[in-house]
């Protein structure tokens, strides 16, 4: 896994340490420890979905909760963070998976942003943003491989 950074070293690596949180607690399922680390009027494009505020924000981690199952883990590449004291945002390519990979697995990846703000001298994700490319004349996702 590699990771750039640009701007303001110290930021970029609390805010590094602050997605290592945040994938243990999506591992681990914990809705409220990651509600913890965002912003109250966090926000949220995603493949499917748009969405304004923590309580938005706990409701959506709560229909996801059937997909997720023990043994997984997130995956993330290509990790570069821009960082300023007290403003960053990171984008990567990340998913979801087993921690045993298969060789035909076709979880895709995603590509990612997590913008943070230092608030009351916490890192907290302030807006989070998911996509996948499309094929405009299939109207499928394009998987992603690396």
């Amino acid at each position: 896994m590699t990771v750039e950074i640009t701007g303001d070293e110290q930021s970029a690596q609390e805010v590094l340490f602050k997605i290592k949180q945040w994938d243990h607690a999506i591992c681990r399922m914990n809705i409220e420890e990651i509600i913890q680390l965002c912003a109250k009027d966090v926000t949220l494009f995603d493949v499917g979905s748009q969405l304004e505020g923590v309580m938005s924000y706990q409701e959506m981690w709560e229909r996801y909760r059937p997909y997720f199952h023990d043994n997984i883990r997130v995956y993330r590449r290509e990790i570069k963070v821009y960082a300023q004291p007290n403003l960053a945002f990171l984008r990567c390519y990340s998913k979801v998976d087993k921690i045993e990979i298969e060789q035909d697995n076709q979880v895709p990846w995603c590509r990612t942003t997590l913008c943070f703000e230092k608030l009351d001298g916490k890192w907290k994700v302030v807006h989070q943003h998911i996509s996948m490319p499309v094929d405009f004349h299939t109207q499928k996702a394009v998987m992603l491989h690396f």
